[in-house]
């Protein structure tokens, strides 16, 4: 329990002041003994006061131990969530996150986290994050209360942020009408509380909204809300995801072939990765100068004399950004009819599970329709079939983009 007054005494013996001194000309002495007693409770007004002549802060007066306990819990935590969203090597990535859940824990068997401070709230975000990062528990319930809990501690940003998280879980599910219906039930409250959240939540809200958009195939949404994003970051001058935006703006210009603004984000792109000398946008630059290649200049040979430079990244990543750049080779080689090369690029494929977006889906499942002509070339009609029947059911429900248009034709050069 939080005895204010064992506090006041506690941290006045340990100042070596008397009575007299913390009392000051605003308490008496015997008021404040009462108070260090229990026998009276101070006004927020005199506890201001008390903890200006202790020289602290009036919210160290009303630490509890437990308090002090879960402040502690919740700087550790802190550091190892983010070393653990940093972390590529999945044995190391588990470690980390079984070492958040046993630090937790604790404060969950004992119930507290109740929510009546920031750290409580966050400490229990932290831990349902980590159950759902490896897969303990994919539920999107444990998550919902933590909106209002934020909003009541005045945390508005991150309460943000946790409509942004309820919709990536739906997102992932591939539930994207209910991914949408949380971000618009955010958007209240960013109306409301707009002046109290900060720009870098802004624009990861927007972000959401133009992914989630562009999902559903609703342009005319999915350019707005990339237009509002580029309005505040020019504002405000922030390069905070200025790529992602101008990366997601040319995936849609390219896949609806719209040659000149698909090159103007493209060189915008590469200026950035440029400025900032950062190697993963200078990884994806050059991922989607190949990709330009391939669909807008329809420049093949020129598209297999690209070279990406994968600088340093971790293993997973790279196996990943591989798959990508193995799936635009394996295009170009069966445009220029090299069968076999586009084939053996094609061996291990596989779709990477952080992949949910139809736009990096409808990618994948083309290399399945080139692998497919590439069975077919061979005289092998079950392969072949097998491929092509999978890439059409992965893009039955997706916009008639350019990857499923070249799905749909080798659906029909094989069937």
């Amino acid at each position: 329990m939080l005895n204010i007054g064992a506090k006041i005494k506690e941290l006045r013996k340990e100042r070596k002041m008397t009575l007299a001194q913390v009392a000051g000309d605003r308490l008496t002495k015997g008021m404040l003994s009462l108070i260090e007693n229990g026998k009276a409770q101070p006004s927020m007004e005199s506890l201001h006061y008390i903890a200006n002549q202790l020289q602290i802060d009036v919210a160290e007066l009303m630490q509890s131990e437990d308090n002090q306990k879960i402040h502690d819990t919740f700087m550790r935590a802190e550091q190892l969530f983010m070393q653990q969203k940093k972390e590529f090597n999945k044995e190391q990535y588990t470690i980390k996150g079984q070492e958040l859940l046993q630090l937790i824990e604790p404060f969950i068997q004992s119930e507290s986290l109740k929510g009546n401070h920031y750290e409580e709230v966050r400490l229990l975000e932290i831990y349902l994050r980590v159950r759902y990062r490896l897969k303990i528990d994919l539920s999107i319930e444990p998550f919902s209360p933590l909106t209002k809990m934020y909003e009541n501690v005045h945390a508005y940003s991150k309460m943000l942020n946790c409509f942004s998280l309820l919709c990536a879980i739906r997102f992932n599910m591939h539930h994207y009408e209910q991914a949408l219906d949380y971000l618009l039930e955010g958007e209240k409250y960013l109306e409301r509380y707009n002046y109290l959240i900060d720009d870098l939540s802004k624009l990861d809200f927007y972000y959401n909204f133009t992914v989630v958009y562009a999902a559903l195939y609703n342009d005319q949404k999915t350019f707005e809300y990339l237009e509002l994003a580029l309005k505040l970051a020019k504002e405000k001058k922030i390069l905070y995801r200025l790529n992602d935006f101008y990366r997601f703006s040319f995936y849609l210009h390219c896949s609806n072939g719209d040659a000149q603004k698909s090159h103007d984000y493209l060189m915008k792109m590469k200026a950035y990765s440029a400025a900032l000398e950062d190697s993963s946008d200078a990884i994806a630059t050059q991922i989607l100068t190949l990709v330009y290649t391939n669909q807008i200049e329809q420049d093949y040979e020129k598209a297999l004399a690209i070279a990406i430079d994968y600088f340093d990244i971790p293993e997973e990543a790279y196996a990943d950004a591989k798959m990508f750049v193995n799936g635009e080779y394996a295009y170009a080689h069966l445009q220029l009819q090299q069968f076999a090369q586009a084939k053996k690029l094609l061996e291990n494929l596989y779709i990477p599970e952080n992949h949910q977006h139809p736009a990096d889906l409808g990618i994948f499942y083309r290399s399945y329709a080139v692998r497919a002509l590439c069975y077919l070339e061979e005289g092998d009609h079950e392969n072949a079939k097998r491929d092509i029947l999978y890439a059409m059911d992965g893009v039955k429900e997706f916009k008639n983009t350019f990857d499923k248009q070249f799905i749909l034709q080798a659906y029909e050069q094989i069937m």
